[in-house]
């Protein structure tokens, strides 16, 4: 098991429960860079096993304003979101956000103040384990992503 994940360093066991069975593991590349939007995948055999999006903004009111305005997901297919709105989840997918005032600008100019991080997998089958295992694996994550990009 990789104990970096898409250039950020992260515990083992976090990722292990996402990740089918296999002969091989690339564990993808640099998440963080200087473009407002930043994807890696996790690939197990040359099949996408995890993918993980990182994304910059100027401003957002929570994780829910996220996910309407910027992933474009319907109201009616909002996933649960958590008591403080900085996490939501799906059965196969979250997303979490954070302050990111450290990061002066996004490629526009603009300040940007939010950071994010969307994971998203397809195992293990079984959807409350999946969840489970996207819902250890974020806000570790998170922390370190928004810490190598110099949130």
């Amino acid at each position: 098991m990789p104990d970096r994940v898409c250039g950020i360093d992260v515990a083992p066991k976090l990722v292990e429960q996402l990740l089918p069975p296999g002969k091989s593991i690339d564990a993808g590349t640099s998440l963080t860079g200087p473009d407002d939007t930043q994807r890696c995948a996790v690939m197990i055999d040359d099949n996408t096993a995890v993918e993980i999006t990182g994304q910059r903004y100027p401003d957002v009111r929570g994780v829910k304003d996220i996910a309407l305005n910027y992933l474009k997901v319907p109201a009616d297919d909002l996933g649960q979101t958590n008591a403080d709105g900085s996490v939501m989840v799906w059965d196969s997918r979250i997303v979490g956000v954070t302050e990111c005032a450290g990061y002066p600008t996004d490629g526009a100019g603009r300040n940007t103040n939010w950071y994010s991080i969307t994971i998203k997998a397809s195992y293990p089958d079984n959807a409350k384990a999946r969840q489970d295992a996207l819902e250890h694996l974020l806000p570790p994550y998170l922390r370190g992503a928004a810490r190598a990009l110099g949130c």
